[in-house]
């Protein structure tokens, strides 16, 4: 139970700590310095954290000490950390921070990805597909690789992502005890964003009639 408790107080604080750095760089009224920050952090997708001196604000900078690595290697935290807000910079590319801000609380990514398949024009099983294989990777380096054709989908589609979510169910998912409760979550909320559209066609369809 103690293990289980230090698991949800770190999760917490990192999702507190990723919406404290996207909400900074909405609020950061000198546009051009926020363009470029962005720029160094997408060209940091993939690389390993504090493998890129450009982002070590972004990561260590206000980081809570209990997220911090203690070795050589980064800690879990810190791959969830830096995974969510590289992959923000992806998404928010080319888009307005104020009008399209790409960071939305509460829309998970089983939720996103749900709204991208009713978006699909009839492609569901193509989506359904992508999310399978992104939700099935053996670890996060191959998670983030598939991850970034789902995010450029949703970009396209102007579909926002809670990163700050997204960096929490990161981290437990590079914990074997917790793995299969963030797939059950991301299922769920996917499943559950279809069947709004189900509902919406199902009171189209009784309007016509009427």
């Amino acid at each position: 139970m103690e293990e289980k408790h230090k698991v949800l107080s770190k999760a917490s604080l990192i999702s507190g700590f990723v919406k404290s750095k996207l909400l900074q760089l909405q609020r950061n009224p000198r546009d051009a310095e926020v363009r470029a920050k962005l720029a160094k952090m997408r060209r940091g997708i993939g690389e390993q954290p504090g493998a890129v001196p450009e982002l070590w604000d972004l990561l260590f900078d206000g980081l809570p000490e209990e997220l911090e690595g203690r070795g050589n290697d980064p800690s879990r935290a810190e791959k969830a950390v830096y995974t969510a807000l590289t992959l923000y910079a992806l998404h928010q590319q080319g888009k307005d921070l104020h009008s399209e801000f790409m960071y939305l609380e509460n829309n998970t990514l089983g939720r996103a990805v749900g709204q991208l398949a009713r978006k699909s024009n009839g492609n569901e099983e193509a989506v359904i597909r992508r999310f399978n294989v992104v939700v099935t990777s053996a670890d996060l380096t191959e998670f983030s690789w598939h991850l970034r054709n789902i995010i450029q989908l949703c970009k396209r589609e102007s579909i926002p992502l809670d990163y700050a979510a997204l960096a929490r169910d990161l981290y437990e998912y590079q914990d074997l005890n917790r793995l299969d409760n963030v797939r059950l979550k991301w299922g769920r909320d996917f499943y559950r964003e279809l069947s709004y559209r189900e509902k919406d066609e199902d009171e189209a369809g009784t309007g016509s009639k009427e």
